[in-house]
């Protein structure tokens, strides 16, 4: 299945990402760091586009994207932690939206089928946060937008994007009571 080649591709990408962010020198470093975060985002569109194209929506298609795009958010903000992007209290919306990440794969697991896979407009907000923040992450500065620099903006959109996974998280934490209760 192509799809299936293109998330694994995601995956792939993880390991020169992370390299860039951690062993790189200079703004080149950066800027090839935040075209392979780019290009990995690119691949979450094209494999979905395939999978359905070519009829090859499949669960283990559906369960290896989700793994990359938990992967791909973990790693990613793992080594803007650990290249010192993120530090003091921007580490807290990092780990915010990994542990979202977490909790909500582990509910799926703990209810197979049971939690529609909605996404709300708020979380569509989050993940548009999520990623711009990412993407003014790792670019090396480049501009400043009335005295705020483009790091701390993208700081601020993480903190954000970690105040919507609060809130979305908490709306799926709800519907998963429901549904133990169900079972029970």
């Amino acid at each position: 299945m192509i799809a299936n080649v293109v998330t694994s591709l995601r995956i792939v990408l993880l390991a020169p990402l992370y390299v860039l962010l951690t062993g790189g020198e200079g703004d080149a470093s950066r800027w090839w760091a935040l075209a392979v975060f780019l290009a990995a985002g690119f691949t979450d569109v094209v494999d979905g586009f395939l999978a359905r194209r070519f009829n090859q929506v499949s669960v283990f298609g559906a369960m290896l994207d989700l793994i990359a795009d938990r992967l791909l958010t973990a790693v990613t903000l793992v080594a803007l932690m650990a290249g010192g992007v993120l530090a003091d209290w921007t580490v807290l919306p990092a780990l915010v939206l990994i542990v979202r990440d977490l909790v909500v794969a582990s509910l799926n697991e703990a209810l197979p089928g049971r939690l529609s896979i909605r996404v709300s407009m708020l979380e569509r907000v989050k993940i548009a946060c999520h990623f711009l923040a990412i993407g003014l992450l790792l670019a090396p500065a480049f501009f400043s937008l009335r005295g705020l620099g483009q790091h701390d903006l993208g700081r601020l959109l993480l903190a954000l994007a970690a105040t919507l996974a609060v809130v979305t998280l908490a709306d799926y934490v709800g519907r998963a009571i429901l549904a133990f209760r169900d079972t029970a």
